[in-house]
């Protein structure tokens, strides 16, 4: 009898290690999530106070007439983008789902690629980029808030999409660089998700069209290749946002003729301009 109770604590033993095996995900998810909760709550604290010093700024120079009519405004209303420097120097700790209600998890963030020839990490050349672009959204009329204003920071992907979710933007536009086994692979491209989509297939059409607005520009403006618009469910920070939106892979830093190139200040403008002269276009200016 004593033998059976033994076999019996050893069996309940091994079952609750198995359980406990099959819940660490889950509970370092958990644990993840508290501490994602506690920081999104001070975001949004910042981003909030930046939207309404900027609202507050803007409607004294409506009432002062020190803005010309519809230099601030996109079809009569102020059109609110995010943009979204890729990778950060700070890889965030754990996975977090693909998407809302989603089974499946991946790296909260990863971090990037780097240039072939010049070896400057992808999150440098995407912060950049991103506020050059933002100074010129913000002279085209826009309001512009950005996930990261420094590389020494840890965003997930799921945060990033929240920030533009939670300024309710009408646009999320994440600024990226592409890398490939072959160094020959070149060009641009914009990623948004499919019609399919698990979690927004509501946005597909709006997030399309963004995509196509800004490759379409982007390539015009700086004689880059067009690879046109790939479609995926995998991308976390498409995947979460609520708003449309839109990966922009400006070029291939592991080719190295682009990777020298992107790092000119001319080729940048190049860039900024594609994907300013895109929105516009998105939003029917």
């Amino acid at each position: 009898m004593k033998a059976v109770k033994r076999g019996l604590l050893v069996l309940c033993a091994a079952m609750v290690l198995a359980g406990c095996s099959d819940k660490s995900q889950e509970e370092q998810y958990k644990i993840a999530q508290a501490e994602k909760e506690q920081r999104e709550a001070r975001e949004k604290s910042q981003n909030g106070q930046e939207f309404r010093e900027k609202e507050e700024a803007l409607a004294k120079e409506e009432a002062a007439g020190q803005k010309e009519p519809g230099s601030e405004k996109i079809k009569g209303k102020q059109k609110v983008i995010v943009l979204d420097p890729g990778h950060s120097a700070v890889i965030p700790e754990g996975n977090e789902p693909l998407g809302p209600g989603a089974s499946e998890f991946k790296p909260a963030d990863t971090s990037g690629t780097s240039g072939v020839v010049t070896g400057v990490p992808e999150y440098e050349l995407t912060l950049h980029i991103s506020v050059i672009l933002k100074k010129e959204l913000e002279n085209r009329g826009y309001m512009v808030l950005m996930t990261r204003e420094t590389n020494d920071v840890s965003v997930s992907c799921m945060q990033r999409a929240e920030t533009a979710n939670n300024a309710k933007a009408d646009a999320f536009v994440r600024i990226h660089a592409n890398g490939a086994e072959e160094q020959s692979a070149q060009g641009a491209m914009t990623i948004c998700t499919t019609p399919q989509s698990p979690y927004v297939p509501e946005l597909y059409a709006a997030s399309r069209r963004l995509a196509e607005c800004i490759i379409n520009k982007l390539c015009e403006a700086a004689g880059s290749e067009n690879d046109g618009v790939l479609e995926t469910d995998s991308m976390s920070g498409n995947n979460w946002s609520k708003v449309p939106a839109t990966i922009v892979e400006v070029g291939y830093m592991t080719n190295p003729g682009e990777d020298m190139l992107m790092q000119t200040s001319e080729y940048q403008e190049k860039i900024v301009q594609g994907i300013a002269e895109g929105l516009d276009v998105f939003f029917g200016d």
